[in-house]
């Protein structure tokens, strides 16, 4: 059969207006400008050269505010007539709005969350929730389990008003409720907590452990939460066995001693918890942060001083490189909480405590491993965070800078973001074919594989340029890592507070930090791996999910080549088998740009052309780029409804 993606929800993107150079000519520049300056507009501009496009600048008033060589532009404050002028000038090749970048998780389009563990008391079990949205959720599905023991569903209330009342004697400890058997008074306002609390026949809810509940709610608003319930022993204070580890088989490569030692992984986000001990030394109790900078300000700051006030940065950094070992069930463990424990770290921080940033900071957080990535040996960078695409993936300046390292021979890691799972999806640079761009699953809080399932939330490809994204999957679901209350992420969601200095957090952001993490162990195994050999064995040594039947569970638009594994990874000697057929340097240059293989039939379906079978086999075959025609496009397009 041809393996179909079947499209539910078109998109049209924003477009970004390329505007080209226009002969200047009759009125000088100063002669145009406004006698007050109000420069209120944030813009990128490009040129062939860089001198005379800042002497432009100079000469008409704007005020250049980052420096930003790697994509051979400038970010620039202007005024209206300013913007005006400019565009009159030659050598100006491009002028873009200085777009705003989120983290992964501050783009998740669901925001209602819940609690990560339950209320249990004599018949009774309460989860509380919250929503974030600036509007009123409605409820449209909800499914419980429970034990058997526990008779069954007597009440189920929210927030004190009864939604269902009855005993069914056939429950066998599941409900599920449709939109139809739910009053339409069950619904979250805006900014709402609630408690969901449900009341058995019997007694001795106390007497049983939280994960053996089940809670999934969905919402009529394309949104659906799960009780993040985790594994047992990580609500035990001391207890810190972080699991994912043991999932991808880090732990085993840690006990063969490879553990991203002298390698060196930069991250670009909102910075990082940098007195901790277990992220400012390694596994020997070394020193192992590099160095910081502050991208928003243009700051090298002292490592150990690095802050992060949002929590984000933090947490991720801690599930690539966490130091500490794992503890279960008050037992030292063999292995670390973190995939790569002792990797070296650069921290960047371009993201605001409020989880934003702009593109001229990211893109200066990337200028700066950029200039100094063979002075600290940076092999790989892990970018968790995201823009809307507005253009093909070369048009884009954020994406430019990304290529820009690539060709460096830089690994760059990134999230493929959390607006799914509607197609297309995938957002700025996670695009970027070059790119390894991951996508989420859960673990479904066991150690066996077979079980795990796709985040819902996981953004889905295909990219606008046909490229099958995400590349693969990891874990990234009610993630267990560093974090501490006076951080602006736990100060607004408590509840994911876990013992001690502990925080979850579910999202792509997660995974892509996991995957950072095994091309770190990849490195030490075998430092020479050029970033396509990195990215040709990682997705060379996945799994793809697949139903009993042999099929597919799961588009390759949604779980790309599958899930990764670290030993296999590690172990690989593939070659030549990722971003066939494409020319980098002809790329950035603007000689040649591509498309991928994915193709959209009459119906709407996407499908990979030329594939056609039953069981996907070597994920990454399909890994190539074709010569871009500029008649190639979707039945969607992009919109110029802003830019300048």
């Amino acid at each position: 059969m041809k393996l179909k993606y079947i499209h539910k929800s078109a998109m049209l993107l924003v477009g970004m207006l390329s505007i080209s150079a226009i002969p200047f000519s009759a009125h000088s520049a100063k002669s145009l400008l406004d006698p007050v300056v109000d420069r209120h507009n944030e813009v990128i501009i490009q040129g062939n050269d860089i001198l005379s496009v800042k002497k432009i600048i100079g000469d008409v008033g704007g005020l250049i505010t980052h420096e930003l060589s790697l994509i051979n532009g400038l970010a620039v404050s202007v005024s209206d007539t300013e913007l005006a002028t400019l565009k009159l000038f030659e050598g100006v090749i491009t002028i873009i709005k200085n777009e705003a970048v989120f983290t992964a998780s501050a783009l998740d389009n669901c925001k209602v969350y819940g609690s990560h563990v339950v209320e249990m008391s004599a018949n009774k079990i309460r989860w509380n929730i919250y929503n974030a949205k600036d509007q009123k959720v409605n409820f449209n599905k909800m499914t419980f389990n429970w034990p058997a023991g526990l008779g069954n569903i007597r009440t189920l209330k929210i927030n004190g008003l009864p939604v269902f009342v009855s005993v069914i004697a056939d429950q066998n400890g599941e409900l599920v409720l449709n939109a139809a058997d739910i009053p339409a008074t069950a619904f979250l306002e805006a900014y709402e907590d609630a408690t969901v609390e449900l009341a058995f026949t019997n007694n001795g809810t106390d007497s049983y452990m939280h994960n053996d509940f089940s809670m999934d709610v969905s919402f009529a608003e394309n949104c659906d939460r799960q009780l993040a319930k985790g594994y047992e022993t990580q609500s035990i204070d001391g207890d810190s066995n972080t699991y994912y580890v043991n999932i991808i088989g880090a732990d085993a490569l840690h006990n063969m001693g490879i553990t991203g030692k002298n390698v060196t992984v930069a991250v670009v986000d909102s910075g990082l918890w940098g007195a901790h001990k277990a992220l400012n030394r390694n596994t020997s109790n070394r020193s192992r942060i590099k160095a910081a900078y502050d991208a928003i300000n243009g700051t090298e700051v002292s490592p150990h001083k690095m802050t992060d006030e949002n929590i984000h940065g933090t947490h991720v950094t801690s599930i690539i490189a966490n130091s500490d070992r794992a503890v279960e069930h008050g037992q030292m463990t063999s292995h670390y909480q973190g995939v790569a424990p002792d990797a070296n770290l650069v921290v960047v921080k371009a993201i605001h405590p409020d989880g934003h940033s702009t593109y001229a900071d990211a893109i200066r957080g990337l200028q700066y491993i950029a200039d100094n990535h063979e002075a600290l040996n940076i092999r790989v960078v892990n970018l968790s965070f995201g823009a809307q695409p507005r253009s093909s993936y070369w048009q884009d300046p954020l994406n430019q800078a990304v290529m820009a390292l690539w060709e460096k021979d830089i690994v760059v890691v990134t999230s493929v973001g959390n607006t799914g799972p509607s197609a297309m999806t995938v957002g700025v640079p996670a695009n970027v074919p070059y790119v390894i761009s991951v996508g989420g699953i859960s673990d479904n809080n066991t150690l066996d594989t077979s079980d795990d399932k796709m985040l819902s939330f996981s953004s889905q490809g295909p990219t606008h340029d046909a490229f099958i994204k995400p590349d693969l999957v990891a874990p990234g679901g009610h993630m267990f890592s560093l974090g501490n209350s006076t951080m602006q992420t736990a100060i607004k969601f408590p509840q994911y507070l876990m013992a001690k200095d502990r925080y979850m957090m579910s999202g792509t952001s997660q995974s892509s930090g996991v995957v950072t993490g095994i091309v770190a162990l990849m490195l030490q195994n075998n430092p020479n791996l050029s970033a396509n050999d990195v990215k040709c064995r990682l997705l060379g040594s996945t799994s793809m999910a697949q139903s009993p039947d042999g099929t597919l569970a799961y588009s390759p638009f949604y779980q790309g080549s599958g899930s990764v594994n670290a030993i296999k990874a590690v172990e690989s000697t593939l070659q030549a088998c990722a971003n066939n057929g494409m020319d980098i340097v002809a790329d950035l240059s603007g000689e040649q740009h591509y498309t991928g293989a994915a193709r959209q039939d009459a119906d709407g379906n996407y499908y990979i052309q030329g594939f056609e079978f039953e069981v996907w086999e070597e994920g990454f075959i399909w890994n190539e780029g074709f010569i871009w025609n500029e008649g190639f496009i979707w039945n969607e397009a992009f919109m110029n409804t802003e830019g300048f």
